[in-house]
């Protein structure tokens, strides 16, 4: 299926599509053309597709130094100097390859976007700890070895930290506290780092993780 005809199932501009059918090609190199079927399958997931390396200057050449640093050493390293050897990348196999030029990218983006997170996650808690010096680290260190709550624990303020959900992090702090410790962690997760562009944190707050609210602050 062409360019042409793929635009006009997606509803974009010839070029759009061209630019789509180039990307698909290059992470998958050992299909030789867009099935019909898979050219649906776009159409009913991608309506209104904008072809992001087009519009975006730089994703192009990222991917491919990306790609070519990784050719070079063998490795892909993420923002904190972690590296991921990837022995695939020489394979004279072109699925096997292309797989491991996939994971270059992916590599260096999520391991570098876990990287800021887990920083982040450290700051938020040295943080805290200096805010809130006589809070418990956890609800079981708010507990002594009978199990019950000690005596003035339900008066410490600070927040515990409960889960990390990919990019985000999940706290429990009491309602009087909740402006102060979402300010901490809104100021620590976009302050990790310092890159080109800027990071930006959403908070949300609720009596449950299903019950959450943006909380503009």
């Amino acid at each position: 299926m062409g360019a042409k005809s793929l635009g006009e199932q997606m509803g974009v501009e010839e070029e759009d599509a061209a630019c789509y059918i180039e990307s698909f090609k290059s992470r998958y190199k050992g299909r030789r053309r867009l099935s019909t079927s898979f050219a649906i399958e776009v159409v009913n997931v991608r309506k209104g597709f904008i072809c992001v390396p087009s519009r975006v200057s730089g994703i192009n050449a990222f991917l491919r130094e990306t790609v070519k640093k990784c050719v070079k050493t063998g490795y892909v390293q993420t923002l904190m100097g972690r590296r991921r050897y990837l022995p695939g990348i020489a394979n004279g196999n072109a699925h096997a390859k292309a797989h491991a030029e996939r994971q270059a990218v992916n590599t260096t983006v999520q391991g570098s976007a876990a990287d800021i997170v887990k920083l982040a996650t450290v700051n938020i808690q040295k943080r805290l700890r200096k805010t809130y010096p006589a809070a418990p680290l956890s609800h079981q260190h708010a507990r002594p070895a009978g199990g019950r709550r000690g005596v003035g624990t339900s008066r410490l303020g600070g927040a515990y930290f409960i889960l990390q959900l990919h990019d985000e992090l999940i706290y429990e702090t009491k309602e009087e506290d909740l402006i102060q410790v979402a300010q901490i962690v809104k100021r620590e997760m976009e302050s990790a780092v310092k890159l080109y562009v800027k990071l930006k944190a959403k908070v949300k707050a609720g009596a449950s993780w299903g019950s959450l609210q943006d909380l503009d602050i």
